[in-house]
């Protein structure tokens, strides 16, 4: 039987490089274990340089004789770098593959290595490095890569490959791009290809794109070419389109000329000569100004817009100052009085102003009760009624209203003038009758003062009488 390696449960583990699935590890590591009655294999990514791991799955391989966990894996044990499968060997010489893609194990049977002797088998490397300097990378027997002793790079196999060679780049033997001994590229075959040249691009030898001594770049052959040059664009050395010094742009070679100036743009026309030409719209063609002809010969159709422009122009300013008055006349009516507080009638003047329009307003409120008031009123504004078409804004303008209060009634806290005076007359009489008892407070405590001091003196002759009675007294020698 093949060597097996022996596990140990706190420690020891098998690690197996392979290209990582995941950035964050790159091993592949195998722990036996036996923890709360859990045994057998652990499989787990680990990133090698922290030592972090991941248990990925767990696999029981039962010894048939003591019927329990093998503790132990084959030295057979590899990573299949073409699937990215770890394949396992247990100790009766069988492979069982795991892929973590789809998270399966796979009974692979016994290990072809089986029929030689231990040790008697050899891995075919990936990397085969000759005594020439040439270098190759395999995979699976098939070659990707290939870096010969001339120092050309062949990729893939060497029927459908390509070469990277000192001149370009080959594919299939045959040249994709060369870099020419006059430093041109080109690209393609010798009759079918595209050139790269220090003044352009040339495609089977004929130019294509050329950049002149002059700066300018031609687009074809001398008898058919497209010339963008610094004031713009021409065919066949004919101006199509030309942007002079001046702003303006000439389409053609006796120009149709726009130039936007002073916030317009303008139209017109010019001869080689640089005389003013016509413009004219012709085979059937009709010039519109917002989708209304312009009819040549027509004067009397020009006249009535001109006309109706006109009085489009006094209606739109009419409209406007119309709208200011009626600004101003909503500006002095909510300056009136809606409701009527402490008296039955209240009245009132207001005033609006808005846009250079004055309007004056005047109107009343009524109480009629505790829960109703009435308004009415109306303003006027200055410089009479506008005029705008079919329609005229008026100069005046009359509002009417009521209030009814829903609900209990609040009393409001504040009181009339009336009640008022009366209420700081009776605080004046009260005050005088306070100065007139403090007055006579201050008669009553001046004349218990004398009292007090009348009484200290009988209580002082009422006190030695007493006491000249009780004591004996005696005349000293």
């Amino acid at each position: 039987m093949k060597k097996l390696f022996a596990f140990s449960i706190l420690s020891s583990s098998i690690f197996l490089n392979a290209t990582p699935l995941k950035a964050e590890w790159d091993h592949w590591a195998v722990k036996y274990f036996d923890i709360s009655d859990t045994r057998g294999f652990g499989i787990y990514t680990v990133e090698s340089g922290t030592g972090t791991e991941t248990l990925r799955t767990t696999k029981c391989f039962v010894d048939s004789g003591i019927n329990e966990c093998e503790a132990v894996i084959g030295n057979g044990s590899y990573l299949d770098s073409t699937t990215g499968k770890l394949f396992i060997e247990n100790q009766s010489g069988e492979f069982h593959s795991y892929d973590l893609s789809s998270d399966t194990w796979t009974n692979e049977g016994s290990a072809w290595t089986s029929n030689y002797l231990q040790n008697g088998t050899f891995k075919r490397p990936s990397v085969v490095g000759n005594s020439d300097g040439s270098v190759k990378i395999e995979m699976s027997g098939s070659k990707i890569y290939e870096k010969k002793s001339d120092g050309s790079i062949q990729i893939g196999s060497d029927t459908d490959d390509i070469d990277v060679v000192s001149d370009g780049l080959n594919i299939d033997g045959a040249a994709v791009i060369t870099k020419n001994t006059d430093g041109s590229v080109q690209i393609g075959g010798d009759t079918d290809d595209i050139d790269i040249v220090s003044d352009g691009l040339n495609i089977d030898g004929a130019a294509v794109i050329t950049k002149n001594a002059d700066g300018s770049i031609q687009i074809g052959a001398d008898g058919n070419d497209i010339d963008i040059t610094s004031e713009g664009l021409t065919v066949d050395g004919v101006s199509l389109i030309t942007k002079k010094d001046s702003g303006e742009i000439h389409i053609g070679k006796n120009s149709l000329i726009t130039k936007e100036e002073d916030g317009v743009q303008k139209l017109y026309a010019k001869d080689e000569n640089d005389n003013a030409i016509d413009i004219n719209v012709t085979n059937g063609s009709k010039l519109l100004i917002d989708g209304v002809e312009v009819q040549a010969g027509n004067n009397a159709q020009i006249t009535t817009n001109k006309n109706n422009i006109s009085t489009n122009t006094t209606n739109i300013k009419n409209l406007g100052e119309g709208v200011a008055g009626s600004t101003a006349l909503t500006a002095a009516l909510t300056a009136l009085p809606q409701t009527s507080k402490e008296s039955k009638l209240s009245c009132g003047v207001g005033s609006g102003v808005y846009s250079s329009r004055y309007a004056v307003g005047f109107g009343c409120a009524s109480k009629v009760n505790e829960r109703v008031d009435i308004n009415a009123g109306g303003s006027y504004v200055f410089g009479g009624s506008k005029s705008y078409g079919e329609g005229t804004l008026d100069s005046g303008v009359v509002k009417a209203g009521f209030v009814f209060k829903l609900g209990e009634l609040n009393k409001p806290t504040q009181i009339s003038m009336k009640d008022k005076k009366v209420m700081e007359t009776k605080i004046e009489s009260l005050e005088e009758k306070n100065k007139k008892i403090l007055s006579k407070n201050q008669k009553l405590e001046n004349k218990l003062s004398i009292l007090m001091a009348r009484l200290e003196k009988i209580e002082k002759i009422a006190f030695s009488e007493s006491k000249s009675k009780d004591i004996a007294v005696y005349k000293l020698k």
